[in-house]
């Protein structure tokens, strides 16, 4: 796993949030809208994800920040175009609940051969301070299961294999609300486009669907 720093004042993620949520206070999200313990079916399902989906399809600029990112941070850290997801997976983590619904590695949620091949990497990215239990944990080698949590402030991310990673979450008992989002990556020269579908949006695992190119 690695931790890089970035200058968040580049890209505007967070303040782009703020401005969709009508609120400058994100780790105290809870206090606008509670919900119930979420499932795997359910972690979706917030209305930050209706509001977050919604505005990141029919306004530009936060696409634009996050290709300018990609282009930036991200790209020159392989040497050679990547694909990339094309929409960035939205999180909320609020008190008293969990981000995700259960434990997985992503390769559970593709074709695992797809993914041994590919080898795709996880970015987890936080809009507000993410640490203890109400961030990722997550195991250091696949099938060790010694879970740590992926702490991180906003102007940081993780670089990390999610794929073959066991990782999840625990209930927060903090008293702040973790905002965030990921991606994943794969070196175009390892790009295998792939038939499988997202659970959530029945978007294909190829360019122009899940993914993009730059």
């Amino acid at each position: 796993m690695n931790l890089v720093n970035y200058n968040p004042k580049k890209y505007l993620f967070k303040e782009i949030i703020c401005e969709w949520f009508e609120t400058t206070d994100l780790p105290n999200l809870h206090k606008i809208e509670e919900y119930e313990h979420f499932e795997r079916s359910t972690d979706q399902s917030t209305v930050w994800h209706s509001k977050y989906y919604e505005k990141i399809r029919s306004e530009k600029l936060f696409l634009e920040k996050y290709y300018k990112f990609i282009e930036d941070e991200i790209k020159p850290r392989y040497g050679e175009e990547v694909v990339f997801q094309r929409i960035p997976t939205f999180r909320v983590h609020l008190p008293g609940n969990i981000a995700v619904g259960e434990f997985h590695r992503d390769r559970d949620y593709r074709d695992v051969d797809w993914a041994k091949l590919v080898k795709e990497t996880n970015y987890f990215l936080p809009l507000t301070e993410a640490f203890d239990t109400n961030t990722i944990w997550a195991e250091s080698e696949d099938g060790k299961e010694d879970f740590s949590p992926l702490n991180c402030e906003y102007g940081s991310y993780y670089e990390w294999d999610a794929s073959n990673l066991l990782h999840g979450n625990k209930d927060n008992i903090s008293k702040n609300t973790r905002v965030s989002f990921d991606f994943r990556v794969i070196p175009k020269s390892r790009y295998i486009e792939s038939n499988r579908e997202t659970i959530n949006t029945d978007t294909k695992f190829q360019i122009g669907g899940y993914y993009d190119v730059l």
